[in-house]
């Protein structure tokens, strides 16, 4: 029989045990914006290593929506700049791509614990600009799957 000396029992409780870090709290409202369009839009997060001398982290979180209606055309809301193998701090940056803030890294939030992460995100995800963009996507995919 297998010793087991690791600190947790299995993934159910891996997984709860990570319910309140960045990347979990961002994956869950990733998910919920298919739900709450009824798949008419989804998030998609994509990982890049940072390879940028002007970015002080090392790894780059890009949540885009994408709408399977249009093509699967695909608009970046938010980028969160984070460290592998630390849960704080992240910067997460609005309104630039990847390659705009490898030029000229200027995040609009930094965040160095759970309370300011979820503040920033839900001041990000229900302001007007990406209400707007969620709004417009919406109509015009609705619009070509009626």
């Amino acid at each position: 029989m297998i010793k087991d000396l690791w600190g947790f029992k299995d993934p159910k409780e891996l997984e709860k045990s990570t319910k309140d870090m960045p990347d979990s709290i961002l994956k869950e409202q990733i998910s919920l914006l298919a739900e709450k369009t009824n798949n008419i839009l989804y998030g998609k997060p994509t990982f890049i290593k940072v390879r940028s001398e002007e970015i002080n982290f090392k790894v780059a979180t890009v949540f885009n929506v994408v709408v399977p209606a249009l093509d699967n055309y695909s608009k970046t809301l938010l980028i969160m700049y984070s460290n592998p193998e630390s849960e704080f701090p992240v910067a997460i940056s609005v309104g630039s791509s990847y390659e705009e803030d490898c030029e000229w890294f200027d995040p609009k939030y930094s965040c160095n614990n759970k309370e300011e992460f979820e503040t920033s995100i839900k001041e990000i995800l229900s302001s007007d600009e990406v209400l707007r963009i969620i709004q417009i996507l919406y109509s015009k995919a609705s619009m070509l799957s009626s």
